[in-house]
């Protein structure tokens, strides 16, 4: 039987392609490796719900990857100039020291390498007595007993959020590159369950606040209307306008019996100035006289006075005196909810809400609605009273203008009478002169008559 023999040159040849095929080989499956641990450690991440979960879980996960002594997740305190933080969580070997809650100062992780953080810049120390740190950076490490450490920068939208600190504190460690870009791969991945996170709070907030309301519907109605009426009060300047508004979209918007603006007159005494109110009740513009409340007038506005507001289910159920709940009748009025409106800092007036023909439980998100539309009113009241006295200011500048205008008309008569005087007054000179000595020839002659 006849074998096949190779020649040396081509058997070398595919041996060595035999080698780099298994070598891609191992390197796939390195690589398949690295990306099924990095999405293992990345969603366990992302599941986490809180901020602390996120911290802690971030730095055992990076711990148990490189095997380090020490992994803690630093985050700068704002506005210090990256001067000053803390280690908002760690995982540390039994035996060392901990850093958590500790707060670090220095150049180390301050305006020294900021920049360089800031651009996405990593540190990697291999032993920190033989790199180019100063006594200050190497006595603070030493504090936690560090001999190397891996320093990758956090940036939450850009912004330099804080740090991924590796410490190796029993040996020195040279850090291979494919250890730092997979620590800043978590480190990308840890920055968005930040920004995450805070959507996430934001979110339950808003959820907290749309379960106080009856229906889901109902509240996203409110917020609906509630741009709407802000939209509408920015299109106009006219305070009037505004006013008129407010009120009905208010009342819309609510669901009561009626909306209406009150304004303070300088001894604190007040008048109904808008409204808008469902058919079947009577107006309290123009009908109510001046409306003299004793306590806000002695106290110059009251609780409203420092932005605080009053919601009343049921004035029957209120400890009222009966002035005070005959001053409520007059207004038809069973429950309430009144808050202020501000010009700049001062009290201008109020805005109410009225629900005349029965009692009523206020929702908190009614107030609270309720307060935001006295808010724009303010703004659009400041904004009216601008522009009103820029247009004043407009007027006065063209009256400036005219009567400038005028003064210029005039001077510029003045100045042509006063060359022509002097224009007649040379000719009057110029004729004068031979005139004289006309005159004075003509005595000369005549006294020599008479002498002769």
């Amino acid at each position: 039987m006849s074998q096949l023999i190779i020649p040396d040159k081509n058997y070398s040849a595919l041996k060595q392609a035999a080698y780099q095929l298994a070598s891609c080989t191992e390197q796939i499956f390195q690589e398949i490796d690295q990306q099924q641990t990095l999405s293992s450690i990345v969603s366990k991440i992302r599941s986490c719900q809180t901020l602390d979960s996120i911290f802690n879980t971030t730095a055992t996960e990076i711990q148990n990857l490189l095997n380090a002594d020490r992994v803690g997740v630093f985050q700068f305190e704002a506005k210090t100039g990256y001067e000053q933080g803390e280690f908002v969580a760690e995982a540390v070997q039994e035996g060392l020291p901990s850093a958590l809650n500790a707060k670090v100062f220095g150049h180390c992780v301050g305006s020294q390498f900021a920049v360089y953080y800031s651009q996405g810049k990593v540190q990697a120390v291999d032993d920190i007595l033989n790199a180019d740190l100063s006594d200050s950076d190497i006595e603070m490490l030493q504090q936690f007993a560090v001999k190397a450490h891996l320093i990758i920068p956090v940036l939450k939208n850009t912004e330099l959020w804080g740090l991924i600190c590796v410490h190796q504190c029993h040996h020195t460690r040279r850090w291979q590159p494919s250890e730092i870009e997979f620590v800043q791969k978590i480190a990308s991945h840890f920055a968005i369950a930040l920004q995450q996170s805070d959507q996430f709070e934001q979110i339950r907030d808003q959820a907290t606040l749309i379960t106080k309301l009856k229906a889901q519907e109902k509240a996203l109605q409110r917020q609906k209307s509630l741009v709407k009426i802000s939209n509408r009060i920015r299109q106009s300047f006219d305070f009037e306008v505004i006013c008129n508004t407010a009120t009905q979209e208010a009342r819309s918007l609510l669901q009561c019996s009626r909306v209406a603006i009150y304004k303070f007159n300088h001894d604190w005494s007040g008048e109904f100035k808008f409204e808008s109110y469902e058919e079947g009740w009577k107006s309290l513009v123009g009908t109510i006289p001046v409306v003299k409340d004793t306590h806000l007038m002695e106290s110059q506005g009251g609780r409203y006075a420092i932005s605080e507001s009053l919601s009343v289910n049921d004035i029957y159920q209120e400890n009222y005196t009966s002035c005070h709940l005959h001053l409520l009748e007059q207004f038809q009025a069973r429950a309430y909810v009144i808050v202020p409106i501000f010009q700049g800092e001062k009290l201008w007036g109020l805005l109410g809400s009225f629900q005349n023909d029965g009692p009523r439980e206020w929702e908190a998100v009614e107030v609270e609605l309720l307060n935001q539309i006295g808010e724009q009113i303010g703004i659009a009241l400041g904004q009216s009273l601008f522009v009103q006295k820029i247009q004043e200011q407009s007027i006065k500048l063209q009256e400036t203008l005219v009567h400038l205008e005028q003064s210029q008309e005039e001077l510029i008569e003045k100045e042509k009478l006063a060359a022509l005087g002097q224009l007649i007054a040379g000719v009057a000179h110029e004729i004068n002169n031979p005139l004289g000595a006309i005159q004075a020839s003509a005595a000369n002659t005549q006294k020599a008559l008479k002498d002769a």
